[in-house]
């Protein structure tokens, strides 16, 4: 889904728009490779931690280009990365180089801060095959501000030797089989008040809203005069969350209030058969924080619609991308620098690393991860609004799930989130 925003004039004196603002010192006359110089990266832990060799050979990469400019590369948090670049863009020491979460784009690109990129993206290895849901939230009226830089996705994660003490051989393949397995399952142990054979808590965002797009709607939508109308009280919405909500009563026991932070730890510990969740928690089943020994008997599948036989409920696309801010005085190098770090050497390393990479044509052969790889036609994304970074705050999503896993009517709880997502998207 893309959003229709235009670009909207922003006060200099704003955090926000002070990338957009600064001068960022002045471009030189010329980028050729006997020009001295350094950039500066802004990179998440992730690559510090998970691909570290794909950062030396995309500087090195680069440096054959521009052997006499320095790749400074600075680690970040996502807790404090966006106040952080909002902090040097005012005082005009913004990075050449940002990695912003895929949800975060929005804000940046109405703000005028990013660098257009569009005419650029033929030079970027696989932009022909990037994750729908990435090049999404790089994109407004046409226009592209950040190159998708790795991705995540969700499919369900099983643990085998549960299934087959209940006598299941093969993972479900339709609606109806999920939900005989997932019965068949809670029935067997339904001694243990504390054992989910489908792990789905309610304050779960990328748990639940799938379904509403599964049923042929989504969250929001943009009008010509730039209004946003929410959507989830249409009746197509409304559906998809009572297909959640069946799916919650069938399988989950525990508190339906609780966010989906660590489901790794109930397939670890014997608490469920299965849960709707990354890659990254299907890996730290048998990671360093699970049970190595548990890895040869994990199985993965895609999660059957209830709506469209034969096709997977629609997963969030996460991820993250890498933009050029306004201010950055030598675009050219930015851009070098990062199509050396999203070659397709680079993007291999990224799945290695337990991530989706930003093409639908780079997968894993680990076969624990061809649910995910499935999948990839099939990703959505939060609208790209403005303000959607206030209806994340304000837990909107959350509550409406809350809400319906806990009992309350569906129709009321989707009025009452309609009423006050259209009331953050619209805020001026």
């Amino acid at each position: 889904m893309r959003g229709r925003i235009a670009i909207a004039p922003v006060l200099c004196g704003a955090l926000l728009a002070a990338a957009a603002c600064s001068g960022g010192g002045t471009k030189p006359a010329t980028e050729d490779k006997n020009t001295s110089g350094a950039i500066t990266v802004w990179l998440q832990t992730d690559a510090q931690t998970l691909w570290p060799q794909a950062v030396t050979d995309a500087t090195a990469e680069f440096n054959k280009t521009y052997p006499k400019v320095k790749v400074n590369v600075v680690y970040q948090a996502w807790t404090d990365h966006l106040t952080k670049f909002d902090a040097a863009a005012q005082a005009r020491t913004a990075p050449d180089v940002l990695e912003f979460g895929n949800s975060e784009t929005a804000q940046y690109i109405v703000a005028g801060a990013l660098t257009d990129l569009t005419a650029d993206k033929s030079t970027f290895e696989n932009s022909s095959s990037w994750l729908d849901g990435l090049i999404q939230s790089c994109t407004m009226d046409g226009k592209l501000y950040c190159v998708p830089y790795y991705g995540g996705d969700r499919a369900v994660t099983y643990r085998k030797d549960i299934f087959t003490a209940a006598g299941i051989s093969q993972p479900p393949k339709t609606w109806p089989e999920l939900l005989t397995d997932v019965r068949t399952i809670a029935t067997k142990h339904a001694s243990d008040p504390n054992f989910s054979a489908f792990y789905m808590p309610g304050s779960y965002p990328y748990g639940g809203l799938p379904f509403v797009y599964d049923a042929g709607s989504q969250i929001a939508t943009q009008s010509s005069d730039g209004k946003w109308q929410a959507n989830l009280s249409s009746a197509e919405a409304q559906k998809g969350l009572a297909n959640w909500k069946e799916l919650i009563d069938a399988g989950y026991r525990g508190d339906r209030t609780k966010t989906n932070l660590n489901s790794y730890v109930q397939l670890v510990s014997g608490e469920a058969a299965m849960f709707y969740d990354s890659s990254g928690q299907m890996a730290a089943v048998y990671g360093a924080k699970g049970n190595p020994a548990l890895k040869d008997k994990l199985g993965t599948f895609p999660l059957p619609s209830p709506t469209n036989a034969g096709q997977p409920v629609p997963p969030f696309m996460g991820g993250s991308d890498l933009a050029v801010p306004k201010s950055a005085p030598h675009p050219a190098w930015s851009k070098a620098w990062i199509k050396a770090f999203t070659s397709s050497s680079a993007e291999n390393e990224f799945v290695a690393g337990g991530f989706l990479a930003n093409s639908k044509n780079i997968t894993s052969d680990d076969p624990l991860r061809s649910a995910f790889s499935a999948e990839l036609a099939h990703t959505w994304f939060v609208p790209l609004a403005k303000n959607w970074a206030q209806v994340e705050k304000d837990q909107i999503i959350n509550q409406l799930l809350v809400d319906v896993a806990t009992g309350k009517s569906i129709p009321d709880a989707t009025k009452t989130a309609d009423a006050a997502i259209e009331k953050d998207l619209n805020q001026s």
